[in-house]
């Protein structure tokens, strides 16, 4: 009932973007887009406050993390969080909201993402929800799983919006991003780092580059707590 409650709220989102027409949309250059997975202002904040109702409803379980990757590269950039109802499946939320994520991607990566264009131009790929730590240390457990579009991924197309969320990455200032290197099959191209407490320490090259994935952001903020 309580995120019934607030995905009514959601459905009522208005702003000067709701009166815009199809001249002022983006323009794309593979399948149709559908209206409501445009990267307009509207959109992206209506999709963003469906993930803050569906997390607060259900918690990490039904979250995800999401990278997006350049075919051409092994580097994977975390852009961002995907939530869903329970009848919904992590690949079909991101199918629905395949254009929303590729876009905020683009924007979030000019130099890396933005050029790429036309159809499997970038890949997005997922991991377990709140697993940047994991992923930072190369656990061996966790294999990004790659994702299709909606025209290759059954009852996507029927999901509803309000069932679905995505919250896309934002960069503080002079913040490089977070990155990792995986193979074909989405798993660490590097050996797993361990703590201390562990085997092997890790070198100061590794710790110099686990810094500059993480620098700027709070673990607090990540983990949602």
């Amino acid at each position: 009932m309580a995120l019934a409650k607030k995905k009514q709220k959601g459905v009522g989102l208005r702003s000067k973007w709701d009166d815009l027409g199809d001249e002022d949309e983006f323009e794309n250059e593979g399948p149709p887009i559908p209206r409501d997975m445009k990267y307009i202002e509207r959109n992206v904040l209506r999709q963003s406050q469906n993930f803050v109702a569906i997390r607060e409803a259900t918690g990490p379980e039904l979250t995800n993390d999401v990278y997006v990757r350049d075919p051409c590269t092994s580097i994977f950039w975390f852009v961002g969080k995907v939530a869903r109802v329970s009848d919904v499946s992590a690949e079909q939320a991101v199918a629905r909201q395949w254009p929303l994520i590729e876009q905020h991607a683009r924007r979030l990566r000019p130099i890396e993402l933005y050029p790429k264009k036309g159809t499997d131009a970038l890949q997005i790929w997922t991991a377990p929800g709140d697993s940047e730590l994991d992923v930072a240390y190369n656990r061996p457990h966790v294999q990004l799983k790659k994702m299709k579009p909606d025209s290759e991924t059954p009852g996507s197309k029927e999901v509803r919006a309000i069932e679905i969320g995505f919250q896309g990455e934002v960069y503080q200032q002079n913040e490089e991003g977070f990155r990792t290197i995986r193979t074909e099959d989405g798993r660490p191209a590097n050996p797993e780092v361990q703590p201390a407490s562990e085997t092997r320490n890790p070198t100061d090259a590794e710790m110099k580059k686990i810094q500059e994935m993480l620098d700027g952001k709070d673990l607090n903020d990540m983990f949602g707590e």
